[in-house]
């Protein structure tokens, strides 16, 4: 089953002794969600001086979805499309003495908790 990455990252899934499972190259013009923030005066409890915005985000321009192709894309892109489910999100992130992600042990199918969906 294809599996395409749509990260600005390459994406390598490992076991649980950090073996090489997989790895995908990162994607030439990756999927991203665009953000349009909005300053709000004030809120209750936060001290003056301290900045507040809204955030609205919009869509990624993904490909439309083809029958048994998964989508590698960020928690952020999946979170924008609710009513994908062919869309994989990194999950159990390992990362190097410095805190990089550098790998991952598994992904998160995006919008669907049903365990048989497939694309």
């Amino acid at each position: 089953m294809p599996v395409v990455n749509l990260t600005p990252h390459m994406v390598t899934v490992v076991d649980e002794r950090s073996r090489v499972i997989q790895s995908w190259p990162r994607a030439d013009s990756p999927a991203r969600v665009e953000a349009v923030r909005v300053r709000i005066d004030r809120a209750a409890g936060v001290p003056e001086g301290v900045p507040l915005l809204a955030e609205e985000r919009g869509r990624a321009d993904l490909p439309e979805p083809r029958e048994g192709t998964w989508f590698i894309v960020s928690s952020v892109v999946g979170s924008a499309h609710p009513e994908r489910r062919d869309l994989l999100v990194p999950s159990d992130l390992v990362r190097d003495g410095k805190g990089t992600v550098t790998a991952c042990r598994s992904f998160v199918v995006s919008g669907s908790p049903d365990t048989k969906v497939r694309p």
